[in-house]
């Protein structure tokens, strides 16, 4: 850290010697006077000048946090305390000097060269007149995360400094899943996935009691083009139909997701003992389509019921008819029933 360059200012004595000596007496009261309006002039301000010939930058420690689709300030202070406007300060990625995110220079902030991701979204709002040349980004994406470096530069001299910026995105609900375990051994293999994290979550496995479960538990983190991650684990873990399972993924109390299952895999109560599950299914296939064949002949059956009374029902209003003209009542009906 620079300090300010502290100079000893030498006491100045001056005997003032009034003499009645004519005209020379005036003149070195003259004198006298005029040495001491210019200390008095020259000293205070002399003291009061900021030095700029060497000067340090203050960042944050940790990384700088924010969500996506906000706003966030990288703080960055000159130090010692002075008016920054005159310097220039330059915004840029750690691998990319020569397009920076912000320029300002000759008091002005430099349409070019500049990244054209950060156009209209970056400004420097900390106040320079007070050496804060701290940068603002609006509309904040996934992409946005990294190393910042923040460059002042004067006439005599130059200092940076990197802040890291990290942009939380809370993934989906965890999905769970039970399956058999390979090798059996009456364990169950318990799955949690949750996907579109930023940064890498935090995945904790938990009964119903709220204990943490650690053993036989493995976790997977891939990583999509975006960045954003996912994660997987799964879990060998004892059947139960009442003692519940419960997949929590965090980055803090205050952005997490949580899934529950009972670790237990669901069985049809059809299964006979001694009997295959090729052989279930072939007898089941059997009985539908005898079911089948069933309500096809009781359609025809009953088809041919409602045309026989049809036909009885028109032998006998055609013989009334007959009858009362005096004719010779007809013959048969005949029913032909398409197939």
């Amino acid at each position: 850290m620079n300090l300010l360059d502290h100079r000893r200012i030498p006491k100045v004595r001056i005997h003032l010697m009034v003499t009645t000596v004519g005209n020379r007496g005036i003149m070195h009261l003259g004198l006298c006077l005029r040495v001491l309006i210019l200390v008095a002039l020259t000293v205070p301000i002399r003291a009061a000048q900021p030095a700029q010939e060497t000067f340090t930058l203050t960042v944050p420690d940790g990384p700088t946090s924010t969500l996506s689709g906000s706003s966030v300030s990288l703080l960055c202070q000159v130090s010692p305390l002075f008016n920054a406007e005159p310097l220039e300060v330059r915004w840029y990625r750690s691998s990319n000097f020569h397009s920076p995110v912000l320029l300002y220079k000759d008091h002005k902030i430099q349409e070019a060269p500049v990244d054209p991701r950060y156009r209209g979204r970056v400004s420097l709002t900390g106040g320079m007149e007070r050496g804060n040349v701290s940068l603002t980004l609006e509309r904040v994406t996934v992409e946005d995360r990294g190393e910042y470096v923040c460059q002042v530069t004067s006439k005599q001299w130059y200092e940076k400094a990197s802040v890291f910026l990290t942009v939380n995105v809370t993934g989906s609900e965890p999905v769970l899943s039970v399956a058999e375990a390979r090798g059996g051994g009456g364990q169950v293999n318990v799955t949690c996935l949750s996907e579109g994290w930023s940064p890498q979550p935090k995945l904790t496995w938990r009964n119903k009691d709220g204990t943490e479960i650690r053993n036989e538990q493995e976790v997977l983190n891939t990583s999509d083009p975006q960045g954003l991650v996912s994660v997987s684990s799964w879990l060998l873990y004892a059947p139960s139909y009442s003692d519940w399972l419960a997949c929590t993924v965090s980055l803090s109390e205050e952005m997490k997701r949580e899934g529950r299952i009972l670790p237990h895999i669901y069985t049809a109560p059809t299964a006979v003992h001694g009997v295959s599950k090729e052989a279930y299914i072939v007898t089941l296939v059997l009985l539908i389509l005898s079911l089948v064949i069933i309500c096809a002949l009781c359609s025809v059956i009953l088809w041919k019921r409602r045309g026989s009374m049809w036909c009885s029902s028109r032998k006998s209003r055609n013989r009334s008819d007959q009858t009362e003209r005096g004719q010779r009542p007809a013959g048969n009906c005949f029913i032909l029933i398409s197939g």
